[in-house]
């Protein structure tokens, strides 16, 4: 449920709006990387519920 709910707020609110200051750890270089590596997750993520029915 919670993936299911991160996904569709990622989504709606776009993925800034929904990482906030997440990457603030991180240095203004490496914050595309990070931001890159969660989108393609959340990708996957939103795949795997699509394909079991569950979005």
């Amino acid at each position: 449920m919670a993936v299911a709910l991160a996904v569709l707020d990622a989504k709606q609110r776009g993925l800034d709006r929904f990482l906030g200051g997440t990457l603030a750890f991180a240095s203004i270089e490496e914050r595309p990387d990070y931001r890159r590596v969660l989108q393609q997750g959340l990708a996957e993520l939103e795949a795997v519920l699509v394909q079991d029915q569950l979005l």
